[in-house]
């Protein structure tokens, strides 16, 4: 694995699995969970939100780390917090998450909403709905400004700055 760019007031795209692809999230109540925990995190972290994704095995998110965090430690803690809590409550040990993550440096706005587009058409595409809109777990509802009745996170604005 290369060494991952860590770059002050850089905006990551990151994705990570569960172990061995696990379809956890299939379960709304652990989708739900991972939100919340992604959510404390960011307010805890003070790290910024652009878009989110929960997949059944998987999750996306595009952030821009704050100056005290890493995208290392606010990944750790998310993974991890999520796990501690999984495994008490399945009465469970053991590894939940891949190894690491996968991360790629947001370079300009063009790959910014590249990177937005294709989350918010994956469960479309993976057939677990018929239009982003209808997808819970996704912060495209937050870009079509739709109403949620179910959890959903805050996202921050598109930064003007950004070319």
């Amino acid at each position: 694995m290369s060494k991952r760019v860590i770059k002050p007031g850089a905006i990551y795209y990151i994705w990570t699995t569960t172990k061995d692809c696990i379809e956890i999230f299939n379960d709304p109540h652990w989708a739900r969970f991972l939100l919340l925990s992604i959510g404390y995190h960011r307010y805890m972290l003070n790290y910024k939100i652009f878009g989110y994704l929960i997949m059944p095995e998987s999750f996306y998110v595009i952030i821009q780390p704050g100056k005290m965090f890493t995208v290392s430690k606010i990944m750790k803690l998310i993974k991890g917090n999520f796990a501690r809590k999984y495994n008490e409550v399945k009465k469970r040990e053991g590894t939940v998450w891949s190894q690491s993550f996968d991360a790629e440096l947001v370079e300009n706005m063009a790959q910014l909403k590249e990177h937005l587009d294709y989350i918010h058409m994956q469960p479309v595409n993976r057939g677990l709905a018929n239009e982003p809109g209808e997808y819970e777990f996704s912060s495209y509802n937050n870009y079509s400004r739709a109403r949620r009745t179910t959890i959903q996170l805050v996202i921050d604005s598109l930064p003007e700055d950004f070319k």
